[in-house]
């Protein structure tokens, strides 16, 4: 399962979400740019829809900063909000100029596989969901094949109000990913790792590795065996709680340690991030969301 590009410069940050049967062949995430909508598999079952909840924390290092599974939940909510104001803004652009609408990747909800939330995946198994109001039909509405000029230059603009947001955070936020993505080197989640792979053949997958998982996963959803897709979720949280119970702590430990090297950064952000937010949502009609379990 391949990891989608996503911005800015997130090859540190791993992201899991099954919805190659509508939009790409697989995902698993890192890097620059948003991924590429290509056209949905028909043949696969949709996606439930995603119960999400409107409130946000009143620290927003839980959201920035996220050491625990379902802290993520935050995340990916703030994540999904600057792909949907950037959507609003290139339809805007395409309607004032006339032309059909871009085609685009809908505003999702994408696991973050460095930071697993295991309790959601056992219930719900790897797809990260739609963001309200989006679904497989954003993207394969009637767009030509081509986009013209004007389309470009929309989608363009969305890109720019999209970073508009991700600019405020990204700067101090990409460090974090960076030390979460270090443990994985340390000897104490190594030695925790080791077992996953006979831990998937206990289960009766035959993975030997995380990325062996998400690739069986993703050929289950693509023939619609949703059931099997969800199953190795089960299996996976199964045989990553061993490896979690290692490097949770450590990721807490580490984050004590981030965010009292970035206390300034963070009480800046704690004001300026909600007040971007709430403009942008004022701007656009767009409320912010986030999964709920």
């Amino acid at each position: 399962m391949r990891r989608p590009t996503r911005y800015p410069r997130r090859s540190v940050r791993t992201t899991l979400a099954l919805v190659g049967m509508f939009l790409l062949p697989g995902l698993t995430s890192c890097s620059s740019s948003q991924p590429t909508a290509q056209a949905p598999d028909r043949s696969a079952a949709p996606a439930p829809p995603t119960t999400v909840t409107r409130t946000m924390p009143p620290d927003i290092s839980a959201v920035l900063l996220p050491s625990t599974g379902p802290q993520t939940r935050w995340t990916q909510g703030l994540d999904a909000f600057g792909t949907l104001v950037g959507k609003a803004a290139t339809r805007s652009c395409a309607r004032s100029r006339g032309v059909a609408m871009p085609q685009m990747m809908p505003g999702m909800f994408f696991r973050i596989m460095d930071v697993p939330d295991l309790p959601f995946i056992r219930r719900h198994g790897f797809i990260g969901g739609f963001a309200p109001g989006e679904s497989s039909v954003a993207a394969s509405a009637a767009a030509p094949a081509s986009p013209s000029p004007a389309q470009q230059q929309c989608t363009q603009k969305g890109m720019k109000v999209g970073r508009e947001l991700k600019d405020v955070y990204v700067p101090l936020q990409s460090q974090w990913w960076t030390r979460t993505a270090s443990l994985r080197h340390d000897p104490r989640v190594e030695a925790a790792y080791r077992h996953f792979g006979e831990c998937l053949s206990d289960h009766g997958v035959q993975a030997k590795n995380e990325n062996g998982l998400f690739a069986l996963a993703d050929q289950r959803m693509q023939a619609g065996d949703t059931a099997g897709a969800q199953n190795l979720g089960d299996v996976y949280a199964t045989c990553m709680t061993p490896v979690e119970a290692v490097r949770e702590p450590l990721r807490k430990k580490l984050n004590n340690q981030f965010r009292t090297a970035h206390a300034s950064e963070l009480k800046r952000l704690n004001t300026t991030l909600p007040a971007k937010i709430h403009e942008l949502e004022k701007r656009y009609g767009i409320q912010i969301s986030f999964p709920a379990p």
